[in-house]
């Protein structure tokens, strides 16, 4: 049992994660093993647990003020969610494209063939409290979003996708009472797909603010380009997101800018608001690590739009397609090149 210590206030320019950390593949070996009944269910549990201390420790040790699981125990972020919830057939999967800007960027992505319904737990109060107890840092949990599950399957049941993103909004609300039961005060919901179809943010904000209604916890978006194997997955601007995207009941709106050198910052001196905004201020699309003078750059960079008191720092996406030493490595220049800018305003 690990000894619990105090959390530390949260400095200026608090630095967090945007959710998953570098995936071991030998995780993978095992959890091959566990299917064919070479390790037991405990065996691999206990290889899950070990994952997830590991990710733990490392953002700890990179420190990073707010820190998630890593997203470890998850399949994938679509995954895990859409094959415990009734209605997604994955027994009859179609290859489906990733985004809109490369088509050859596919997955084999489930069949919704029934009305989605919660059926059980998710089980993400449980992985919650697992991060609760070995974590020192303070900490947040991500869910991705009902039009990220729907656009990552073939609807053939629903007449059309507003319906299926609505009803999806209601069983992951279920899953977010759950998290705060347990204690979770801090929710991102991840929905990067929203760049992609901007024609439907008003009713995707709908949505979105159904998903959190009566949720008592600090509450995130995150919106990007996707990423996946460092592809930029989706074309669009995050101009043609707002205003609409501020109407969405959010405490933080998590971007990111890394990867496009600040464009879209501007955003935020054109339309005033009073939320948080959670700055990408690392490109985890490219090999390189960063130096902490760079990231200094980025956040003095946005600093220009976006008042101190009220800017996160954070890479501009997940760091699960990355080796582990690059993504402590980007972890440690995040915190210190935000350190750096502390110190120059006073806040450190």
């Amino acid at each position: 049992m690990p000894t619990k210590k105090l959390k530390n206030p949260i400095p200026l320019l608090p630095t967090t994660v945007i959710g998953s950390y570098s995936f071991p593949r030998w995780l993978d070996h095992l959890r091959q093993l566990g299917a064919k009944g070479a390790l037991s269910p405990a065996e691999i549990e206990e290889a899950h647990d070990n994952a997830v201390k590991s990710a733990i420790k490392d953002q700890e040790m990179a420190g990073v003020d707010i820190i998630t699981d890593g997203e470890i125990r998850r399949e994938t972020m679509v995954y895990f969610f859409s094959k415990r919830i009734h209605g997604f057939d994955f027994e009859h999967t179609k290859m489906h494209p990733i985004g809109n800007l490369d088509p050859n960027i596919q997955m084999p992505d489930p069949v919704i063939v029934d009305k989605v319904q919660w059926k059980q737990s998710l089980g993400m109060d449980v992985h919650f409290r697992f991060l609760k107890e070995h974590a020192v840092a303070r900490t947040k949990v991500c869910v991705t979003g009902p039009q990220m599950l729907a656009k990552r399957a073939t609807n053939d049941y629903y007449k059309d996708d507003k319906q299926l993103i609505f009803d999806l909004a209601d069983i992951l609300n279920i899953e977010l009472q759950g998290l705060v039961k347990a204690g979770c005060d801090f929710i991102q919901i991840d929905e990067p797909v929203w760049v992609g179809y901007p024609q439907d943010m008003p009713w995707l904000v709908e949505a979105f603010n159904r998903l959190v209604k009566g949720i008592k916890a600090k509450i995130a978006v995150h919106v990007c380009y996707g990423n996946y194997q460092l592809k930029k997955l989706f074309k669009g601007q995050y101009a043609e997101l707002f205003p609409a995207l501020l109407d969405a009941q959010a405490d933080q709106i998590c971007l990111e800018f890394a990867v496009s050198d600040g464009v879209g910052l501007e955003l935020f001196q054109q339309y005033k608001t009073e939320k948080e905004v959670a700055v990408g201020v690392i490109d985890v699309k490219t090999e390189e690590i960063e130096t902490p003078e760079i990231v200094a750059k980025r956040i003095r960079q946005a600093l220009k739009y976006i008042p101190a008191d009220r800017m996160y720092v954070v890479p501009d996406c997940g760091m699960k397609f990355m080796p582990r030493g690059r993504a402590f490595g980007k972890l440690k220049a995040m915190v210190e090149g935000t350190r750096i800018v502390r110190k120059e305003i006073g806040g450190d």
